[in-house]
């Protein structure tokens, strides 16, 4: 009787062997009173070819049954179908191909009615539980109630009206266009120079110095002498000559300035085209400022610039840059900019050190923050949440830094959420896990 038990169920086993029908269950979906199981003959989905056992409660025509994963960065939406056959009521059989690794919704669709559920491939029964967080394939998976304890915050992508600031330092010069020099026409000897030197600020019209010319005597004894002849021509030629010579004995500042240079003391000698002094108009000054060479891409002719003072930090003045210089400094990687300011209530001094800084128009851009992103040493990555939980890391190009957000050129797109905080934790997960696939060499944070 034992063995006739034993040979009866040996038998019942092999038909059901034979038969395909042992298949396992992988996933239960139940919304809105429907109760759909998914199982497969070996306990589990996976990318490739699946063969799969679906059970519809209560029994109702399944219309269609696919897999669907939203469009991302790169790639469009995709859409894999189940083939099936009703075997039974409520029960179908048949195949599935899966494209991909990764996040997906199992859509099972009724006449009146649609069950979905989120899940990731490979799939097996009980694999959306676990701990905090999991990494699959490529992407990590983190439990909904820890995503506050872990601190992972998200933010949508979104355009920028940007600008780019950055600093450096300058020192004044003066503007090379202003500087005058102070000659005289006719050799002459110096009477008095009036107590001037150098670094004195004169304003327009202050005596500089009284000159004595033998030359210039000549000339108005000829006039006089032509005057008393009554010779218009001799008269007219005499006059032209003193035009020439300035006949004035006193020499005065034609403009409001520093005395830069001296070359001329009471009793001395001055010859005729010698300067005697050097004045530099400091109404409008140079800045000359050093940008590295990385940063110097972003400066343009033109572009604002916000000047400090050294001595007056709280003083701010504005100026633009009007001179690039052509040649690069080799060892100090930079490049110089001239920028002209104006100079109220001469706060800047020539010579003096002053930061620049400099603010650049980046316009309205795509742009995430500093916090997320991620370099790896080998590529730029953001974690962009696809669902709730499931984040995935994305390689990014991105463009300019400016206000703490950088442009973001290609990879992501506006109204994906990207973690923003919390992105060391999904970092370290993805190294141990392997999800970069990259050996060696340390991560940076921004």
């Amino acid at each position: 009787m034992k063995k006739l038990t034993l040979l009866i169920f040996f038998l019942v086993f092999l038909m059901t062997a034979c038969s395909g029908d042992s298949y396992k269950e992988v996933i239960t979906l139940e919304q809105e009173g429907i109760k759909v199981t998914i199982l497969s003959s070996d306990g589990r989905i996976k990318t490739g070819n699946n063969r799969i056992k679906v059970v519809v409660q209560p029994p109702k025509p399944l219309k269609e049954l696919y897999f669907y994963m939203p469009p991302m960065p790169g790639m469009d939406e995709m859409r894999d179908a189940a083939a099936l056959e009703e075997v039974e009521p409520g029960i179908y059989r048949g195949t599935l191909k899966i494209s991909m690794d990764g996040p997906w919704q199992i859509r099972a669709v009724f006449e009146d009615a649609m069950v979905t559920k989120d899940v990731f491939i490979p799939l097996s029964k009980g694999s959306t539980a676990g701990p905090a967080s999991t990494a699959h394939g490529g992407h990590i998976m983190v439990r909904p109630d820890k995503l506050q304890l872990l601190g992972v915050v998200t933010e949508p992508v979104q355009k920028r009206d940007l600008v780019k600031t950055f600093s450096t330092v300058g020192y004044i010069s003066y503007d090379l266009s202003k500087i005058y020099d102070i000659t005289v026409r006719a050799d002459a000897w110096i009477e008095d120079t009036y107590g001037r030197f150098e670094g004195e600020f004169v304003k327009r019209g202050t005596p500089l110095m009284k000159v004595l010319s033998p030359d210039i005597q000549v000339a108005l004894d000829e006039l006089k002498l032509a005057q008393q002849k009554g010779d218009p021509e001799l008269i007219k030629r005499a006059k032209e000559k003193l035009q020439y010579l300035k006949t004035d004995s006193v020499i005065r500042s034609p403009v409001s300035g520093v005395i830069i240079q001296k070359k001329v003391y009471e009793g001395g000698y001055v010859k005729e085209g010698q300067t005697a002094y050097r004045i530099a108009d400091i109404s409008t000054v140079w800045i000359v400022a050093e940008i590295p060479l990385k940063q110097a891409r972003y400066v343009r002719k033109g572009t604002f610039a916000l000047i400090t003072p050294e001595d007056d930090p709280e003083n701010l003045i504005e100026g633009k840059v009007d001179y690039i210089f052509p040649e690069a400094d080799p060892m100090a990687k930079t490049v110089k900019v001239r920028i002209k300011a104006k100079n109220k209530g001469i706060a800047l001094k020539p010579n003096s050190l002053v930061e620049v800084l400099f603010e650049v128009p980046v316009g309205e851009v795509l742009a995430v923050p500093e916090s997320a992103v991620v370099d790896t040493g080998r590529r730029t990555i953001v974690f962009v949440e696809m669902e709730e939980g499931m984040f995935m890391p994305v390689q990014v190009r991105l463009g300019r830094r400016a206000e703490g957000y950088y442009e973001v050129k290609d990879g992501l797109k506006e109204g994906q959420k990207v973690v923003v905080r919390g992105t060391f934790l999904l970092d370290s997960e993805a190294q141990i896990k392997g999800i970069y696939g990259e050996g060696g060499g340390g991560h940076h944070h921004h």
